[in-house]
Formats: structure tokens, C-alpha cells, sequence
């Protein structure tokens, strides 16, 4: 699917948009639950239909402004389909049964990476970047600065799910006997 926008629509007012409550021959559809990080809209959903046990599932609205049409626009998307957005509330996952078992481990990861703790001397382990390990140097606002090889780069908390294993300077790295 692609994007839809609105003529002079505030963020606001596509929100209150895609989470209102709607109900057609008797199917109703109700958002149990919603909230947003950074551009990304989450949403718990139920559809009722008559007769048939309720049906929940995870919704993910990308938004963004055009201005072109002076508007915000959506571009919606769901549990099943895998999106490449991981700030789902762990809460949401609760909520609803599995429709992506592997969606829901990268959710978790996320969060788990985010709250990791780093202090300038950790040593890092990284998989799925260039370098393979670093040693944090400082920090400067949310973004951590760390040297490998000589080099300084930038490491912000999105990075943090390549972190394979961290240990404090003051640990001796564990080496054979020989």
C-alpha cells in the first residue's frame, strides 16, 4: 500500500482519524489502545462481528508530513506484515496473540538495547557493523562516542541492538593458559 494524505490535516487531527471508534452492519472497530514514537503511530485494535469472538491485532502507522498538500498522510501497516519498526510498547504485545513471532523478538531486543547501561571504558562487541569491537569513550547528548582502531564514531542507542557482549575495562579479558 502507499501513502494517503490529507489537505491541511494537522498530526494531530489524522490521529484522532485513524484511532476513532467505527461500526458498519454491526462490526465494530475499536482501538483499545494507541500511542506514538517519534513518527510512528501504535495501535491495539478490536473487531467485533456479531456472533464470533473478537479479533485483536497491532496496527503501525508511519506518518509524515507533504508539503505539497499542507497535510499529514499515513502509511498504515500490521503486526503480520513485519514492519521494520520496533517501538511497539511491550505492553501491546500482551494484548493481542502472535501474528509475528520473529517481529515480536525484534521488539524485544529493541527495548532490551535501549535500556542497556554504557559507561565511558566499556569494550564492545558489535555484529552487523564495520568494526567488530569498540570502547566507549564519552557521551554527548543521547549519543555515545567510541573508538575502535584508532578511530571516534558515533554510536546512538539505534545501534545498541548490534552490541553482542559489553564487559567493564577493569575486567580482565579471559585468556588461555599457555
Amino acid at each position: 500500500m502507499g501513502w494517503l494524505f490529507g489537505h491541511g490535516q494537522t498530526r494531530s487531527q489524522l490521529i484522532e482519524r485513524l484511532t476513532r471508534y467505527e461500526e458498519h452492519s454491526g462490526t465494530t472497530r475499536r482501538c483499545l489502545r494507541h500511542c506514538t514514537s517519534g513518527n510512528v503511530l501504535w495501535t491495539v485494535w478490536e473487531i467485533a462481528r456479531p456472533d464470533e469472538t473478537p479479533m485483536r491485532y497491532i496496527g503501525c502507522d508511519l506518518l509524515a508530513w507533504d508539503k505539497s498538500c499542507a497535510g499529514w498522510g499515513y502509511k498504515d501497516m500490521c503486526e503480520e506484515m513485519h514492519p521494520f519498526y520496533y517501538s511497539c510498547p511491550l505492553v501491546y504485545l500482551d494484548m493481542v496473540p502472535p501474528a509475528s513471532p520473529e517481529w515480536r523478538e525484534q521488539v524485544r531486543a529493541w527495548h532490551a538495547a535501549r535500556s542497556r547501561a554504557l559507561v565511558p571504558g566499556d569494550i564492545l562487541t558489535l555484529s552487523g557493523l564495520s568494526i567488530s569491537e569498540a570502547v566507549v569513550v564519552s557521551r554527548r547528548h543521547r549519543t555515545w562516542i567510541v573508538e575502535s582502531g584508532g578511530r571516534l564514531f558515533r554510536f546512538p542507542p539505534r545501534l545498541f541492538r548490534h552490541i553482542t557482549a559489553q564487559r567493564r575495562a577493569d575486567e580482565a579479558a579471559t585468556q588461555p593458559a599457555s
